[in-house]
């Protein structure tokens, strides 16, 4: 380093630390070099930076050198500076200055100023847009302390109205218009859009000129990198002397939000100038979704809401200018974010009001193709936060998402929405056989789509061809989808075969037991399907869905438990296996009671039972034969062998079959290998993932995992993800956690339904042994191989992905907390004088590693309420957790559930002793394709019967549907 340069590295380290009015200034007034003020032209245009420097070097300043100085300045004197100096650039630089030196009544009368200059149309454009720019990013927390958001996350949109680099290129040359030659440039690369540009231009200005409401194109002003961002670390602290709401305190100002509130209904009804109208359809969603700042508010944010809502659901939109090349869905989409925030609000509507809000999002799915995936992740979310509205208008829900299967684009989101509403029996209390249906037909439409996909070797019906997604959820991505790989397609066509599936078996467990076998039959006929050649195929995961029906359609039990032997079994029993069908079954006898132990090992569960043959006293004079000898009238041993009990229960005199009789296995160490290797595979799909807290100012991997416990607020989410259970002893699979020494822990938390099982990683539920363990490897080995992660991040910073450096960590979901103070009813206050009420809302973002496709189907950022968060949020890990374990084995095959895994074990059984001497002497074809049959002929008894070998069993010759319908004789 030169003596220079080291001189100045030094006067830098001992310079003041600038104010943050003077770093934002200098983003505002950026200047070269040589320090004269740099051109301010957009994206290389300078026509217009001439006009804009004249404006700006003439607009008064005389306290421009103070702006940096922290010496307070009293009201009158702020308020001459004000009304000298109206640009909307120089108020909001006064305005955080006020923040920085804590004059809240000041900066009151500068918020009024900058509302009254975002709304004077003769203030220049840039000027009230630069107001405007301030006042979209006013944020409060819990208390109403105001603040200046940093990074409002509005990417996403931005993107969508082509306000971010990559979204803004030109028009190829074929298809511009003379006329519009000079405009900014249109976006390329979405979908149809790029494809269609000089019809969707012919078409807005079609629009525009029998409309009376459409949008005039203003010069280009804003960019969302354009000033977007304040400097790193220069993020204003709240203001604790200015809130978002009056309050008694005469040293503390308030600003009324409800100014603002009527400029953007004012924005949003009219349009006004297209600069201000875009930059509130990408920025507003952002605000809105801090509640803090407009509880006080509900009224307006109620005609908010009716505003929005009348506009989409009478396709009232206004239109873009011809000259973007956007079209009315684009517009539609970003008023549908704004409406999907709202939802945090529909807790203090009316009931009529919330089902408005399902109504208009059901508008969205079919009247824009933009909008129908925003519109069925809100839908998702309205099923866990306004269960009711979902359940009044769950019939048109459900038709019109049976109307879009060929949108194949949509089944994940939409699978994923049933997947969500098949959990929260809240939201579906008079779904009836017609609705049950329904969704079943929807299930196998998508099924059908993948088995046509896969036949015909395309990716035609790519599941997400049409959106695409970056690496946080919710920022749009415009690049080309033709870049895409194939093995990449396969991926979301595997997602969507195996949410089908799970949802066929989740809704069918939903439904009453008294209803189950109306719909077996059904299902039975659309399960199998027919291959090229003409055969009837049932493949494995059809075969186990089956299998779980023949379980469950007439029993709600669930698992059932080996009941204990009796000190009188000892030494009594005789013991004897089968593979009946597709299922194996064990008989164990007691030779002198006839007491039975029935073990029935199927693919989707084991039942265990137990059978007890009832005998009626001998008469007297009865004698027996051999040494059955009957001594004065008393019993003596009645044996029973497990064989009689089989044939009492699955045979008669009738003839069987060949291929149709039971194998008997032998009793030997390989069978009971066999036999244990098939008890050690789960009844349910298992799953684990990290739940993680990060506390105040927490950022580093070390310190975050050395937490030992959690706030309040964790704690109660943890309590809702799940159940507190105990790992010494548990026996069921603690998915690594250690079961004998206390290792990590005494306890976690898990949940369980009759499908599914999730095992929760809790750091702070781990031990610490920082003299050892200074770096926490031990809870590190846990999180570190947690595909899907859960982050309770109340540190008040920004969450970073890879802040837990790992190979295997697929998708975070971040949680940051946000309390909300309302004033509370007089009848309901909890405690006596209390004025207000405390209410938790939680922003959840999804954010994925970046070798993941970039469309992970998960949705954009949402705000839940306490309450339903703990379900939403788990749903959201299961969903991540399935896709990641068919992303992880993508390149050593594919994922088999723990249902398919036990069914193979069966298989592999009947292919070892199919064709012994101790069986039936008849080949048993294998599972699933003509292929897999291995060629087996049909059985002929006679000239009157005829029939195919298939799944174990016989089915009637073009019939093999109908054989599958147990219900036809149960």
């Amino acid at each position: 380093m030169t003596k220079d340069a080291s001189n100045d590295s030094s006067a830098a380290k001992d310079s003041p630390r600038p104010t943050l009015s003077e770093r934002l200034r200098s983003l505002a007034f950026p200047r070269s070099n040589g320090g004269s003020p740099q051109k301010s032209g957009v994206h290389g245009d300078t026509s217009n930076d001439q006009h804009l420097t004249h404006n700006r070097q003439n607009l008064p300043d005389p306290c421009r050198h103070q702006l940096g100085r922290k010496e307070a300045r009293s009201p009158a004197q702020m308020s001459l500076e004000i009304q000298v100096n109206p640009a909307g650039m120089r108020l909001r630089e006064t305005f955080i200055d006020c923040l920085e030196t804590d004059r809240p009544h000041v900066a009151q009368h500068v918020y009024e100023r900058l509302v009254s200059t975002a709304t004077n149309p003769e203030v220049l454009l840039e000027n009230r847009l630069s107001s405007i720019w301030l006042l979209a990013r006013l944020r409060c927390d819990s208390d109403g302390a105001v603040r200046i958001a940093a990074m409002p996350d509005t990417q996403g949109l931005a993107a969508l109205l082509t306000r971010t680099e990559g979204a803004m290129k030109p028009l190829p040359s074929s298809n511009r218009n003379p006329a519009t030659e000079e405009a900014p440039p249109s976006r390329s690369g979405r979908g149809a859009v790029a494809d269609n540009s000089h019809r969707s231009h012919s078409r807005s200005r079609t629009r525009s000129a029998i409309r009376e409401q459409s949008l005039e194109r203003s010069p280009l002003l804003w960019t969302y990198h354009d000033q977007q961002d304040l400097p790193p670390g220069s993020a204003p602290v709240a203001s604790f002397s200015l809130k978002a709401y009056a309050t008694e305190d005469t040293s503390v100002a308030a600003i009324d939000m409800s100014m603002w509130l009527d400029i953007i209904l004012d924005v949003l009804d009219k349009g006004i100038e297209w600069e201000v109208y875009s930059y509130l359809l990408v920025h507003l969603p952002s605000q809105l979704a801090n509640v803090p700042l407009f509880v006080r508010h509900l009224a307006k944010i109620e005609k908010l809401h009716d505003l929005v809502a009348s506009q989409l659901q009478k396709s009232r939109v206004l239109d873009p200018p011809a000259s973007t090349g956007l079209k009315k869905g684009d517009i539609a989409l970003c008023l549908y974010h704004t409406l999907t925030v709202l939802i945090a609000y529909s807790g203090w509507w009316p009931p009529q009001k919330t089902t408005d809000m399902v109504h208009t999002f059901l508008v969205g799915i079919s009247t824009w193709d933009r909008t129908a995936r925003c519109c069925i992740h809100a839908l998702t979310l309205c099923c866990h936060e306004i269960p009711k509205a979902v359940d009044r208008c769950l019939p048109l829900i459900l038709t019109k998402m049976s109307q879009i299967i060929s949108q194949s684009h949509l089944a994940i989101d939409v699978l994923e929405f049933l997947n969500h509403l098949a959990r929260l029996p809240a939201a579906y209390p008079s779904v009836g056989e017609e609705l049950q249906r329904t969704i079943f037909g929807i299930c196998v439409g998508y099924l059908r789509n993948v088995r046509d996909t896969r036949d015909n070797g395309s990716d035609s019906t790519n599941p997400r061809s049409a959106n695409r997604l970056s690496r946080v959820s919710g920022e749009s991505n415009l690049q080309s989808p033709s870049g895409r790989s194939t093995d990449t397609e396969k991926d979301f066509h595997e997602y969507v075969y195996t949410l089908a599936y799970h949802i066929i078996t989740h809704w069918f467990l939903a439904i009453s037991i008294e209803d189950r076998s109306k719909h077996v039959g059904w299902m039975a006929k659309n399960l199998a399907w027919k291959d090229k050649s003409g055969d009837e195929i049932v493949e494995e995961q059809s075969q186990v869905t089956l299998d779980m029906m023949h379980r469950t359609t007439y029993l709600d039990l669930g698992e059932t438990l080996r009941p204990p032997m009796d000190a009188d079994d000892e030494g009594q029993m005789i013991k004897k296996t089968w593979l009946l069908g597709m299922s194996i079954v064990t008989i164990e006898t007691n030779q002198t009671n006839g007491v039975t132990y029935i073990t029935k090992r199927q693919a989707s569960g084991t039942t265990f039972s137990t059978y007890r043959q009832a005998y009626q006293p001998l008469p007297s004079h009865h004698v027996g034969a051999g040494d059955q000898a009957n001594v004065g009238g008393e019993n003596l041993t009645a044996r029973i062998f497990p064989s009689h009990v089989l044939l009492q229960l699955a045979s008669t005199i009738s003839p069987m079959p060949i291929p149709l009789q039971p194998i008997v296995l032998p009793e030997n160490a390989l069978t009971q290998r066999a036999i244990n290797t098939f008890d050690h595979i789960d009844t349910v799909d298992g799953h684990k993932a990290g739940v993680i807290y990060v506390g105040s100012g927490q950022q580093d991997e070390q310190e975050i995992l050395a937490n030992t416990i959690g706030s309040e607020r964790f704690t109660t989410f943890l309590e809702g993800l799940g159940t507190k259970v105990q790992l010494q002893g548990a026996t069921f699979n603690t998915q690594g956690l250690d079961r004998t020494s206390d290792m990590d822990g005494t306890h976690t938390f898990a949940w369980r339904d009759r499908v599914t099982e999730i095992v929760y990683h809790v750091p702070t539920l781990m031990p610490n042994d920082l003299e050892t363990d200074p770096q926490c490897t031990n809870k590190k080995r846990h999180i570190g191989n947690d595909f899907v992660n859960t982050i309770f991040n109340e540190s008040g910073l920004p969450f970073r992905f890879g802040t837990f450096a790992s190979a295997f960590n697929f998708v975070n979901i971040i949680i940051t907390p946000e309390t909300v103070q309302v004033p509370a009813p007089a009848p309901s206050s909890q405690v006596e004088g209390a004025d207000v009420v405390t209410r938790d809302f939680f922003h959840v973002q999804v954010m994925w590693d970046s070798s993941f496709p970039e469309t992970f189907p998960v949705a954009a950022p949402k705000i839940v309420t306490a309450s339903t968060l703990p379900g939403y949020v788990r749903q959201l890990v299961l969903n991540a957790s399935v896709f990641c374990l068919l992303w992880s084995n993508r390149g050593g095959g594919e994922y088999v559930s723990s249902w398919r895994s036990r069914l193979r074990e069966i298989r592999r059984l009947r292919e070892r002793y199919m064709n012994t001497a101790r069986s039936a002497n008849e080949g048993y074809p294998g599972m699933g394709t003509a292929q897999d049959r291995g060629g087996a002929r049909s059985y002929k008894d006679g000239d009157d019967w005829k029939g195919t070998f298939t799944m174990g069993g016989m089915a009637e010759e073009d019939h093999v549907l109908m054989s599958l319908d147990f219900t036809r004789w149960t």
